[in-house]
């Protein structure tokens, strides 16, 4: 999910997107039913019972069977209403959170729990696509999680304790792909460079958040932003550079 949506594990031919996606709102809804299936897939043209009918069979077929030989899209038996996954099926995201939890919750501890986090993310969650309404919200979730994590990370990484300025570049570049209007990351962007005494890394920093907020209309930068520029390019700022 933290990518272009894909299903590891099978030994087939990719399966194509659209039965990728029936395989992602099987994991993350509870509704599992007919009607909310079809109403999420196509909400202009729901799908018919037949089409949905194929559409699993074409889906169960390449995902196989779990330890115990059922598949891991049940069967649905005659007169049950919700289908059902294994509960062998896993996901990038349940591993995100998982880690997440345990990384925020240790502090400096658990840089590399976040490091480990961050590396699951293999560019926008869902793909980026606009086009699958019914996970907006969620894709919003992760980006939000990313940030945090990817946020933690740079500010972590810039401590003497536990100093690592690659690490802590890699993590805003990571979240800036994600969320290209998080304005926290530019301000831990800009920390990471003047921590590593780059002023020049600093000004194209100052540069590119500037871009930003003029490409995404907005009138200015933050309020937290343009004091944080101010304090990092005054004279006393730059002297403290190391």
């Amino acid at each position: 999910m933290l990518g272009p949506l894909r299903i590891k594990g099978i030994d087939e031919a990719p399966i194509q997107p659209r039965l990728v996606l029936l395989a992602a709102l099987l994991i993350f809804k509870s509704d599992r039913d007919y009607g909310s299936i079809a109403g999420h897939m196509d909400p202009v043209n729901p799908w018919t019972p037949s089409t949905m009918d194929t559409h699993m069979s074409r889906l169960r077929r390449p995902l196989g069977v779990d330890s115990a030989g059922i598949p891991y899209l049940r069967p649905k038996p005659k007169g049950v209403e919700q289908y059902a996954l294994s509960d062998e099926i896993t996901c990038d995201y349940a591993n995100f959170e998982h880690l997440a939890e345990r990384g925020l919750r240790q502090g400096a501890a658990g840089v590399l729990d976040l490091q480990a986090t961050l590396r699951l993310v293999r560019g926008k969650p869902f793909g980026g696509a606009g086009a699958h309404t019914w996970a907006a919200p969620l894709v919003q979730t992760m980006n939000t999680k990313i940030v945090t994590v990817a946020h933690t990370i740079a500010f972590q990484r810039i401590q003497d304790e536990v100093l690592d300025i690659d690490a802590a570049r890699h993590a805003t570049s990571t979240g800036l792909d994600v969320e290209p209007a998080a304005e926290v990351l530019y301000r831990d962007w800009m920390r990471v460079e003047h921590r590593a005494g780059n002023p020049v890394a600093l000004r194209q920093v100052i540069a590119q958040v500037r871009q930003m907020a003029a490409k995404m209309g907005f009138d200015d930068v933050q309020d937290k932003t343009e004091r944080l520029i101010q304090q990092l390019t005054t004279s006393r700022g730059a002297a403290k550079l190391h």
